[in-house]
Formats: C-alpha cells, structure tokens, sequence
C-alpha cells in the first residue's frame, strides 16, 4: 500500500538589499528586504531522496529570488507576486509560500512591513 507524505521545502530569511518603494527615494537609497520561501509536495512515501530529481534544488530557488528582487517594484506585494511566478514556474504542481519583508518602512515606529502570497 502505497501512502504519500506531505512534505515542506523551506528557504527562510534571505536578506537583501534593493530598491523597491513606492516614493522615489526610497527606490534611490534603497533598504534591506527579508524572504523566506516555503515549498510544500505530496511525495510517495517510498521516496528516498537521494538526488535532485524528487526536490527543487535551493540554489535555484535563491537565484530566481535574487533575479526578481534586482528589478526595481513600488509595491511589496508587486514584488512577492513576481518571485511568486517565477518559483512557481520551477514546480506547479507544488504550493508556493512566500513572505516578504520589508525593513524600516518610511514610517515612525514601525521596524517591519510583511507581504505573504501563497499558493
């Protein structure tokens, strides 16, 4: 009887600068932005992982990350939706989860802004 388990990839907490905002300056001086990136599959459960072929390799996913995130976007939720496409593009048939923050908006008192897309 074969049984399948659900399982779940995770990248957590790529730190990056870039220049995303929705004011000029902002996207001229630039801030720090954090991303993690969940993955999640059904797989047999025979499956032994013992090669690329039954996973997404981390360095692709890290590369499309930093592909996206070097594109100038004014708004977080326009740049999560881009990685979105494009992690969603290396497995569709997984589901996709990815947080986006954003360090120090322009705002008093307020250390983070966080956009999560998933699916």
């Amino acid at each position: 009887m074969n049984k399948e388990l659900r399982t779940i990839l995770s990248v957590e907490n790529i730190r990056l600068k870039a220049y995303h905002g929705w004011y000029a300056e902002e996207r001229k001086i630039g801030g720090y932005y954090t991303l993690s990136v969940h993955m999640s599959s059904a797989v047999p459960d025979s499956e032994d992982y013992n090669g690329l072929a039954s996973t997404v390799n981390y360095e692709l996913i890290y590369h499309r990350v930093l592909e996206v995130m070097k594109q100038e976007h004014k708004l977080i939720e326009h740049c999560a939706k881009a990685i979105f496409d494009h992690l969603k593009a290396l497995a569709p048939a997984n589901e996709w989860k990815i947080t986006l923050k954003k360090e120090n908006p322009p705002m008093k008192h307020v250390g983070v802004t966080q956009f999560t897309i998933e699916g």
